[in-house]
């Protein structure tokens, strides 16, 4: 009968058992031939005393919620058809955020860290290693920029394929896939942000007609025309104003 890994012979602190076991195999020497595995007769006693036992070592138990599961085999899925992209052309559009596709993984976890409720106000922890090239809260725009160029030089690799029509593209992204759903997870943290200048940078990450409400750029005051409402949130974008 096989003992618990670690307890050849039996339980600590039961010596009457244990020397029974060593008989049992000193025994084997006058019968065995060749190398033999015979059974041990007597069930192993249990001795786990009272109580349920727990480990005492407090481990990390990693979290990966299901969108960023979804999102990294998406890019998995991919990663070699943009390699082959990238191949063919020479050159990408990806890197607009400062980071290069070998930091594809901080760019997702940049994302997903904001779309998770992070904040508007630093990098996330989770993201630190590239030469992040814009200041927050302006470089979420970027980031969300770089992941949508990797999906769509990607899924655009193939030789002789027509090109979708930018129409095509957007609703793939944001119909079809989980770049999508964080894509909008993320602009549904700006609109609930308390700041209502953030809603500007919505529209730079989800394409008119793609969010539901109101526009995905946000209210312009009737006092301004676009074009000095954008200029006067800009400083609070690229971090100059608070």
């Amino acid at each position: 009968m096989p003992f618990p890994l670690g307890r050849p012979l039996g339980v600590a602190d039961n010596p009457e058992f244990q020397r029974d076991v060593l008989r049992s195999a000193l025994q084997l020497l006058e019968s065995a031939t060749e190398p033999t595995i015979a059974d041990y007769p007597h069930e192993a006693p249990d001795g786990n005393g009272e109580g349920v036992w727990a480990c005492a070592i407090e481990l990390p138990t990693p979290e990966v919620s299901e969108l960023e599961s979804s999102v990294r085999s998406e890019v998995d899925l991919l990663m070699p058809r943009y390699q082959e992209a990238r191949r063919q052309r020479g050159r990408s559009t990806f890197g607009m955020s400062g980071a290069v596709v070998d930091e594809l993984d901080q760019v997702v976890s940049f994302a997903i860290a904001v779309a998770e409720g992070s904040g508007f106000a630093e990098v996330p922890d989770a993201a630190s290693g590239p030469n992040w090239r814009h200041p927050m809260p302006i470089l979420v725009r970027f980031v969300a920029e770089d992941l949508r160029a990797f999906y769509q030089e990607a899924v655009t690799s193939e030789a002789g394929s027509r090109p979708p029509s930018q129409r095509e593209m957007h609703t793939w992204i944001f119909q079809e896939t989980a770049l999508g759903r964080l894509l909008k997870q993320i602009a549904q943290r700006i609109t609930e942000h308390d700041d209502p200048r953030l809603r500007l940078m919505r529209g730079f990450i989800i394409p008119e007609g793609f969010w539901e409400g109101d526009r995905a750029f946000g209210g312009v005051p009737a006092s301004m025309s676009p074009d000095e409402y954008v200029r006067s949130v800009r400083p609070y974008l690229i971090g100059e104003e608070a």
